[in-house]
């Protein structure tokens, strides 16, 4: 059984350093007992260490001793938790221990409500989950996965949420096919992506198209907190992934961060470590997500909007369907340039999550 971390190997009773005291002072048990005006047999239970110190007793040895309360507490507490951990409180702070470790890696509530942890698992069993989640070997170990995140603290490490997330898309992705074609080419792909696009039911035929173009694309519902759009990386044999959230679930927002994701893809940003990126539709000043921002519009809207004040919703319709996109598209880029509110317009800009719930 392992000790609790700081305590010393060995520890007395706060009553062995009280009868120093008092044999020091030549004092007899039956007198310090009446100094204190408590009966002897409370004192002599102290003194063989059958009876704890407390808080007011504490105060009336120091004032009887020249002492510091404090003094006799702290000697008092050191025995009890050295007394302890020879038991098996030391065994229950161990467990405490390790379901800590576990929720500071990744959030636990969240993994069991979607059945990837175990219902009424064992310990042992969730560690194992977690362990085969994150690809580390014990929950001591770190998560080796490098990232080359859009976070607005780009060293801090990556929360509990984002990593669970990340760890997903990895496994989801692991599920698929394992003969992929070799990368097609990516702006044509794009632009295809674009056209479907222009029809929300699309949506479910792209995991297909992009596994055509030798990428998996997986949807894995973003954890709370995580605040994660989207993240692509390149696999162990090579092959590029990239997984949405649908944390924004209008079809401008989700099209957007798979163009988004697509562009980390095609200007070689990949190679660096795994994307992850929180918030595509703000601004940012890391040009790399700059680059890929730019890149993404050009895709999804390669021709000028030219609309011109005030915007109406049928000549919104009207131009996109002039560009062969869907009206979203156009709103949402109206909006993102504070040209339309974000609350303006909301019919053109439907919701997706079940149609990605559906891949």
């Amino acid at each position: 059984m392992s000790e609790i971390a700081g305590l010393p190997a060995q520890a007395f009773p706060a009553g062995e350093y009280l009868r120093d005291e008092i044999e020091a002072r030549g004092w007899t048990v039956t007198e310090f007992a009446q100094i204190l005006g408590r009966p002897q047999q409370a004192v002599s239970e102290i003194l063989n260490g059958r009876k704890e110190i407390t808080p007011e007793t504490a105060i009336e040895i120091a004032a009887a001793t020249g002492t510091e309360a404090a003094t006799w507490l702290r000697l008092q507490s050191a025995y009890r938790l050295w007394k302890l951990a020879r038991t098996d409180a030391t065994e229950r702070a161990t467990t405490v221990a390790r379901r800590a470790r576990l929720s500071q890696l990744v959030p636990m509530p969240e993994l069991r409500q979607r059945g990837m942890i175990p219902t009424g698992a064992d310990l042992d069993t969730e560690e194992s989950a977690v362990c085969d989640l994150l690809e580390i070997s014990n929950i001591a170990e770190q998560p080796t996965l490098q990232f080359a995140a859009r976070r607005s603290v780009e060293n801090a490490p990556i929360s509990p949420p984002r990593l669970a997330w990340i760890a997903c898309v990895r496994q989801e992705a692991r599920r698929g096919p394992s003969a992929i074609p070799e990368l097609g080419d990516v702006p044509v792909l794009a632009t295809e992506t674009v056209r479907r696009l222009s029809d929300p039911s699309a949506l479910a035929t792209l995991p297909g198209l992009f596994a055509d173009n030798g990428i998996r694309l997986v949807y894995v519902q973003a954890f709370n907190s995580g605040k994660i759009d989207g993240g692509a990386y390149i696999d162990d044999s090579g092959v590029p992934v990239i997984g949405l959230s649908g944390r924004i679930q209008r079809l401008d927002s989700v099209a957007f961060t798979l163009l988004h994701e697509l562009a980390h893809l095609h200007l070689g940003h990949l190679d660096s470590g795994i994307t992850l990126d929180t918030d595509v539709c703000a601004a940012t000043d890391n040009e790399t997500e700059r680059s890929a921002d730019r890149q993404a519009v050009r895709w999804a809207l390669p021709e000028p909007i030219g609309l011109a004040a005030p915007i109406s919703k049928r000549a919104v319709v009207a131009r996109a369907k002039a560009m062969n996109v869907h009206p979203a598209l156009i709103v949402g880029r109206l909006q993102y340039q504070r040209i339309l509110p974000w609350t303006h317009m909301r019919d053109l800009t439907p919701n997706v999550r079940g149609l990605l719930a559906a891949w």
